[in-house]
């Protein structure tokens, strides 16, 4: 073997070391067979060549390659290679997902339903997990917003509260609870009063009960007896609106508003002085006629079963 054979015979077994040695740090096997399947993302969320792929949490691949479709749409393109022979649905999902809390990311092959299954070189379906950080974010961003606003509430409060509270307000306020003290101090000398007066009285309070008691017993067992009273009281009552007794004293009511009032006859015999002068006037005259009769009975009735007529004597002392 000459030496220019040796030198190309060494730099091909050179390269090809090189080039199973990259694989092997990407995690290629070059000696196995493996496949190759075509993921679409519109951000990878730094995913990086040589990134695990797995199937349930176990190592089934590597990413093999990454590159930008085109300047337009800025789609990427992710290359990941399937060392293990096991069947893959062609409704696959790749999905990119965090393997720890550092953030290193990993392709997570979750496998579909169709009975179709995807060859070599296929494209599967891509999606992208939400990271530790946008969950924590997502939880902690409505506390963040209520915090700010209860901050805010707490602000305004406070600003109330100092501006309400001056000098004079804070002099009130202690005067106040002064007398609040003062006032729970005579309340309280008040109690101790009242219950050394139920203590000195506890008999008589318990007399008092047991009366309370004896009373509601005696009209709880003669309730029969109080219905009856209240029934003859309704009947009374009844009687007494039925027999005109109401309408009498309506009457008397109208006849003593018409003498307060001076109306009708009454007011007649009340004002009017001529007709009082003319019943004076016959009443004296009536008294003398009656006198006359009494002395002189014989000028008014001459007329005598005897057939003698003795005057009449007058007993009044002259």
């Amino acid at each position: 073997m000459n030496k220019e054979l040796k030198i190309g015979f060494f730099a091909i077994l050179s390269i090809i070391v090189l080039i199973i040695g990259v694989n092997y740090l990407k995690g290629l096997n070059v000696l196995k067979d493996h496949r190759h399947f075509n993921v679409r993302y519109d951000n990878v969320q730094g995913l990086k060549e040589g990134s695990s792929v797995t199937l349930n949490g176990f190592k089934v691949g590597v990413v093999s390659n990454i590159k930008l479709l085109s300047e337009k749409n800025k789609n990427l393109l992710v290359k990941i290679t399937i060392e293990k022979d096991f069947n893959i649905p062609d409704n696959s999902i790749c999905k990119i997902v965090s393997q720890d809390l550092m953030g290193v990311k990993a392709v997570e092959l979750i496998l579909g339903s169709s009975n179709q299954l995807a060859k070599d070189g296929d494209y599967l379906v891509g999606s992208v997990a939400s990271s530790l950080q946008d969950e924590v974010n997502s939880q902690i961003l409505p506390l963040k917003l209520k915090t700010e606003d209860l901050i805010g509430s707490i602000d305004s409060v406070m600003t109330i509260v100092t501006a309400v509270l001056d000098k004079n307000t804070r002099e009130s306020l202690q005067n106040s609870l002064k007398s609040l003290d003062e006032t729970f101090y005579i309340l309280s000398k008040t109690m101790i009063k009242v219950d050394s007066l139920v203590l000195k009285n506890d008999d008589r309070i318990t007399n008092i009960i047991n009366n309370i008691e004896t009373i509601t017993s005696a009209l709880s067992s003669n309730s029969n007896n109080l219905e009856n009273i209240f029934s003859n009281v309704s009947e009374l009552t009844n009687d007494i609106s039925n027999s005109g007794l109401i309408d009498a004293i309506n009457g008397l009511n109208n006849i003593i508003y018409n003498i307060n009032n001076n109306q009708g006859n009454f007011k007649m015999l009340l004002e009017d002085d001529q007709l009082y002068l003319n019943l004076e006037k016959i009443t004296n005259e009536l008294s003398e006629l009656l006198k006359d009769i009494k002395h002189n009975p014989s000028r008014y009735v001459n007329f005598s079963i005897i057939g003698n007529t003795q005057p009449y004597q007058s007993t009044e002392k002259k």
